[in-house]
């Protein structure tokens, strides 16, 4: 009996984890066991929070980055250096100001031996497919910000991939040419003569992603992990109002709001023992600015009916997952609670919207000196004038492995600075208390 055989993925990754060195020498886990294969014929999305690795996995997977570990996989064969049946298409436009249009994508052909009539022929072929028939001579400054990007789409193309991946390409445009590019893309998918199979695309755009893949998977952060894989059945065109799609983009927006605001208290008392001041565990902190936060609760109290993060996200203006970041600053300063979808003030947030500057300032510093993160400097701090720099990250390292101890420090450094508890010196690189505000450091012991 014959059976069909069953074609390999057009690219695989297989048990891949991957580290990398930080700037300042620590080792910071960004990937671990990813098990995930573009299908022949799909268009999968990665969905995830700035800093869960979507990148990084788009990059392991087309060959541009060696896992640390694991293996990668082209046509069910190990894949050694750059997968040559893949393109990519990036977020900024990248290209070369002095070329010219017919220039810039000839260059996606430079790895290809191919005569100069060939390369003439596929060159002119990209640019037609993708619309810029009467741009081969136009420069890059001469095009608005889409047609930049359609350049940059008819280069991937140019060499006829079996395999187009798109890191975050659609971010960098208006709404309008965004949606113009995405359903381009998806006819050039549909139609089989230009010989692309699969599309691989990476996004925080969870419409977007609903509106666009077959499949959808969710990266979970620190370190990044697969998380949420989706199925989706909806016909193309998709519309936005459809139930279907609206039941998706929910299940996504719950996953990825679960995940990082769960509905659980930050620490669980055990039964004989006393409460600890601090958290029970080391807990990092969102990489979010003060003012951010700052933001967040005035417009909360000005705005009382928006309460859902969503309807939040719009307001702001932030992409979803960066919205979660400043909720998720507010709730571990306990200004606010997040009940499943909602975002409410506690009684202390409600106390902080009311006061004047000077007792925000305290109530801040009160609520800092609860983060145990924050009990690394200030131990340190209590026993020396001034504390190294590099001293403080190397311990924040060893308490925060999946994360980067260097952007922790800058943002621990900064929250501190608006609780007047701590600064540094950025010439000497060493951390001190500011001389006004001593006393501050006192309030632990009222806590």
């Amino acid at each position: 009996m014959n059976t069909k055989e069953v074609a390999p993925p057009v690219a695989e990754l297989s048990a891949v984890s991957k580290t990398f060195k930080t700037s300042g020498g620590h080792e910071l886990k960004v990937l671990e066991h990813i098990d995930l294969a573009v299908q022949q014929g799909e268009l999968l999305a990665l969905l995830g929070q700035s800093g869960s690795g979507k990148s990084t996995i788009l990059r392991c997977l087309t060959g541009l980055v060696e896992p640390s570990s694991g293996r990668v996989l082209a046509n069910g064969k190990r894949l050694e250096g750059v997968n040559p049946d893949a393109s990519v298409v990036f977020q900024t436009f990248a290209l070369y100001p002095w070329l010219t249009v017919e220039q810039n994508v000839a260059v996606g052909l430079m790895a290809r031996k191919v005569s100069r009539a060939e390369r003439d022929t596929a060159v002119d072929r990209a640019i037609e497919l993708i619309g810029l028939g009467n741009y081969h001579a136009a420069y890059p400054r001469e095009l608005s910000g889409g047609m930049r990007q359609r350049v940059g789409i008819a280069r991937a193309l140019v060499s006829q991939p079996k395999l187009l991946c798109l890191d975050e390409a659609f971010s960098a445009l208006d709404v309008l040419t965004a949606e113009n590019l995405r359903q381009e893309l998806i006819s050039l998918w549909h139609s089989p003569e230009n010989g692309l199979s699969s599309i691989f695309m990476v996004t925080h755009n969870i419409e977007e992603a609903v509106e666009m893949a077959n499949r959808i998977v969710v990266v979970f952060p620190n370190p990044g992990r697969l998380g949420l894989v989706l199925e989706n059945k909806l016909p193309y065109p998709r519309d936005a109002k459809d139930p279907e799609f609206q039941r998706l983009v929910s299940i996504i927006h719950e996953s990825i709001t679960t995940m990082t605001l769960p509905d659980l208290p930050a620490e669980a008392p055990v039964a004989g023992q006393p409460v600890s001041r601090g958290r029970s565990r080391m807990e990092s902190i969102p990489f979010v600015p003060v003012g951010q936060i700052l933001g967040l609760m005035s417009i909360l109290n000005d705005s009382p009916e928006l309460s859902n993060i969503y309807d939040i996200s719009d307001e702001i203006g932030k992409e979803f997952g960066e919205t979660i970041s400043i909720v998720k600053a507010a709730e571990i300063l306990d200004l606010v609670d997040t009940p499943k979808q909602e975002v409410r003030f506690t009684e202390l947030g409600k106390r902080f919207v009311a006061a004047d500057r000077v007792v925000r300032r305290t109530i801040f510093a009160e609520q800092v000196f609860k983060l145990r993160l924050f009990h690394i400097i200030i131990a340190l701090l209590k026993e020396y004038e001034e504390v190294d720099a590099d001293r403080v990250i190397k311990d924040i390292a060893s308490a925060l492995p999946y994360d980067n101890p260097e952007r922790v420090f800058q943002t621990m450094i900064a929250w501190g600075r608006y609780a007047g508890l701590m600064d540094i010196n950025n010439k000497t690189r060493m951390v001190f208390v500011p001389q006004e505000d001593e006393d501050l450091m006192t309030a632990e012991n009222r806590l």
